[in-house]
């Protein structure tokens, strides 16, 4: 159940899979922001350990928050060019002719997460999803939706 030890490797797919695990895994047993940042560093080996005390004493006295905690960790291990990489794509997706709206559903959140400005509010989100659909789906939307979720429905 539990995700694996990190060790720091700087390899984007390597990270992506160990971070989705852990998400997933935190999401499973309903961690807390408080204990999230606990979980995270537990599973820490070799250079990640290193990175992390490093890390850490930038902060001192205080404790690091887990929104700090990500950010440090988006830097170090998803660079700034990968993120924007990522970010291009969500706002060039367009559906495939061979694929359904829940796997162009599925790809949209898998790329929103690099793009937190572009899918900042409901409204934000339909309208960039509502974009990437093939034009005869998104003609059969007479109605503007700015609920993300009753748009995906």
């Amino acid at each position: 159940m539990g995700a694996t030890e990190f060790e720091g490797i700087l390899d984007l797919e390597i990270v992506e899979r160990w971070w989705k695990k852990v998400e997933d895994v935190m999401n499973l047993v309903s961690c807390t922001l408080e204990k999230r940042l606990n979980y995270v560093v537990s599973l820490f080996m070799r250079n990640a350990l290193i990175w992390w005390r490093s890390v850490k004493r930038g902060y001192e006295p205080r404790e690091i928050t887990w929104a700090e905690f990500q950010k440090e960790f988006d830097d170090k291990y998803r660079p700034k060019m990968y993120r924007d990489k990522k970010r291009t794509k969500l706002l060039n997706l367009v559906q495939g002719d061979d694929q359904t709206v829940a796997e162009y559903e599925l790809r949209f959140a898998t790329l929103a997460k690099y793009a937190p400005k572009a899918v900042a509010t409901q409204e934000d989100c339909c309208y960039h999803f509502e974009h990437g659909l093939l034009s005869e789906i998104r003609k059969g939307l007479a109605v503007r939706i700015t609920n993300f979720k009753i748009l995906f429905e």
